[in-house]
């Protein structure tokens, strides 16, 4: 359940407010517009676990009675050497040859950090395709431009996942199960997001200069995209921008001298040393030199290269301690949805 959702403005019915609009641009380690995403991944891993661990949802396998088989590591080299195989080690009796198994997946990889990944590890289920597909909620503000909903099967644990998902072959005969492994599923669900362009940071993140140059870009504002907050009381809702605004916010944002201003993580000591060297609206997305750089990014996004001049913070940058941008400012809020 989504619950309230806001929209942020700067104006109201053609009247501009003067103290509305983003003052502070933050480097951030985790980007989002003043968001802690992991507090919300958190909260959702009970949910995770009661809809993966439910029973009818995924399949535990009875190892008692079940014999694993990697393909590759058993030397076939398709389906129908797998058969043969089975057949030969008397297995499952007497398997027609045109048998192919019921495909199935499972979340693979190293212990975890993040919630969910422990979760789905921990949970040593197979999943079908429809399965995991239901999953697509369970992870919120990991996927691609920070969204709380999205392909858990190609993206898997969101930007800098070490996990993947494993492609199985589920035979039995009633009273014993063959899983045979066939590695890493299609080219997306195989592949770790730290192993994609940009560690899987589709918009999150930024770009920036291996050398002495010293220069990041990434996206500052996206349009249309559910921001996780929580009110006073604890009760959590949504906000976003319209691309209608974000272009407003961009241009006060430099007519007002701030395009100097930063900040970490929102700690509010505010330097202007750091120097804005671009800012553009994205207006075609595939014609936009943003894609060169790797960003897959909707029209509406406000993008920006900025020079760091500390070292200090050049280096945690490097080192991926500061990963993206985020606003700070202030704006009017109007509900959309309760």
């Amino acid at each position: 359940m989504i619950g309230k959702i806001v929209e942020l403005l700067i104006d109201w019915e053609d009247m501009e407010f003067d103290d509305l609009g983003v003052g502070i641009m933050s480097l951030v380690d985790k980007p989002a517009i003043g968001i802690s995403w992991q507090a919300f991944s958190e909260e959702e891993t009970d949910e995770v676990i009661l809809l993966a661990s439910k029973p009818g949802f995924g399949e535990v396998l009875d190892y008692a009675n079940t014999i694993e088989i990697s393909q590759k590591q058993a030397g076939f080299s398709d389906l129908t050497e797998v058969l043969q195989g089975i057949i030969g080690l008397d297995i499952l009796g007497k398997k027609d040859p045109t048998e192919e198994g019921e495909i199935k997946f499972r979340y693979s990889g190293p212990a975890a950090q993040r919630t969910f990944c422990r979760a789905m590890l921990s949970l040593n289920k197979v999943y079908t395709q429809d399965e995991i597909n239901q999953l697509n909620s369970f992870n919120p503000g990991f996927g691609p431009r920070g969204t709380s909903t999205y392909d858990i099967f190609k993206y898997k644990g969101g930007p800098n996942c070490t996990h993947f998902w494993e492609q199985v072959r589920v035979f039995r005969d009633g009273r014993r199960t063959v899983v045979v492994s066939e590695g890493a599923a299609g080219p997306l669900a195989g592949t770790p997001m730290q192993e994609q362009r940009n560690n899987g940071y589709l918009m999150s993140q930024w770009n920036f200069s291996e050398d002495d140059k010293m220069i990041i870009t990434g996206p500052a504002m996206t349009p249309n995209i559910l921001i996780p907050r929580k009110d006073e009381d604890g009760n959590a809702f949504h906000v976003y921008f319209t691309a209608e605004t974000i272009e407003k916010i961009s241009r006060r944002f430099l007519a007002e001298s701030k395009h100097n201003n930063t900040d970490v993580n929102h700690n509010d000591e505010v330097t202007t040393e750091n120097t804005l060297l671009e800012s553009w609206i994205v207006d075609d997305p595939e014609m936009d030199k943003s894609k060169a750089m790797g960003f897959d990014i909707p029209a509406g996004t406000w993008m920006v290269s900025m020079k760091i001049n500390n070292e200090e913070t050049w280096n945690k940058i490097k080192n991926k301690e500061l990963n993206g941008f985020s606003i700070t400012g202030q704006f009017l809020e109007r509900a959309t949805k309760s």
